[in-house]
């Protein structure tokens, strides 16, 4: 699979997956000789970064990290790459003067420990080997300020029993957008709905799959739906309340990304 991200650092580098749900501080907490993780709180501690495409959440601690980074270049013992998910100065600095390829925009829970990863940090992307990607829609249907829950069928192959929003998978070279009204038309049979905002994609992993997720939100008129042979049940629930139900991987998450983007619209949008 390949998975779009955004380049820090260019090049080309590969290695088995070091992954730390917990941010790194180098300065201290990282053997400025060996690569070997010293610091006794990290998940990954007693692990060393040399060779491998390192993955978490971001640096913290000292910014003279950065350097740590940088000697560890110099003595060849630095990762092969760097895949962080929000970049900063330590991370940022240390990259670019130690020439690590790096690039940014992945959950460090995407990618699993000794998985196999190829970066390229000219194109932006991450390729995994051994692991399936798939580009899904989910939609979340809004009437009156509830939002639409779905309880997927035992018919359906992924998920069964559970509750989702109204989804599907992109086939091919569609646009996901086209997807989602496709499958609200099909699913539910609503025919006019409204596109309020869309989120920044939600990742979520299978076995041997990785999903990635379009989350988009819909107003609709009606609250009166017709469900297909997906669906068993129906719910219309506030948005608080996504959490509490027995739900696809991440749906609140999803939700929530698609209204956070609506609330940072109306913000940009006050004078």
């Amino acid at each position: 699979m390949r998975i779009a991200v955004k380049p820090l650092v260019g090049g080309k580098a590969q290695g088995p997956a070091l992954v730390s749900l917990e941010p790194i501080s180098f300065l201290g907490g990282v053997d400025p000789r060996t690569g070997e993780v010293v610091d006794p709180h990290s998940p990954i501690s007693g692990q060393n970064v040399s060779g491998r495409v390192l993955v978490f959440p971001g640096g913290k601690g000292s910014t003279v990290g950065s350097y740590v980074l940088y000697g560890l270049a110099r003595r060849r013992r630095s990762p092969a790459a760097i895949v962080v998910q929000k970049p900063d100065t330590i991370v940022i600095v240390g990259a670019v003067i130690g020439g690590i390829t790096a690039v940014y925009g992945l959950p460090p829970d995407v990618l699993r420990d000794g998985e196999w990863v190829e970066v390229d940090g000219d194109a932006g992307t991450i390729r995994v080997k051994g692991v399936d990607a798939h580009d899904v829609v989910t939609c979340f249907l809004r009437s009156r300020g509830r939002i639409l829950l779905l309880k997927r069928s035992g018919k359906v192959g992924t998920f069964k029993g559970v509750w989702a929003g109204v989804s599907g998978y992109v086939e091919g070279g569609e646009v996901a957008l086209e997807r989602a009204l496709q499958e609200i038309r099909e699913e539910v049979g609503v025919q006019d709905p409204r596109l309020v905002s869309s989120g920044e994609p939600v990742y979520t992993r299978g076995a041997g799959h990785l999903y990635i997720v379009h989350p988009f939100l819909f107003d609709i008129k009606t609250r009166d739906v017709e469900l297909d042979w997906e669906h068993t049940e129906h719910r219309w629930v506030a948005p608080s309340s996504i959490a509490k139900y027995r739900t696809v991987p991440k749906l609140a998450e999803a939700y929530e990304s698609a209204a956070s983007t609506l609330i940072e619209t109306r913000r940009k949008a006050k004078p």
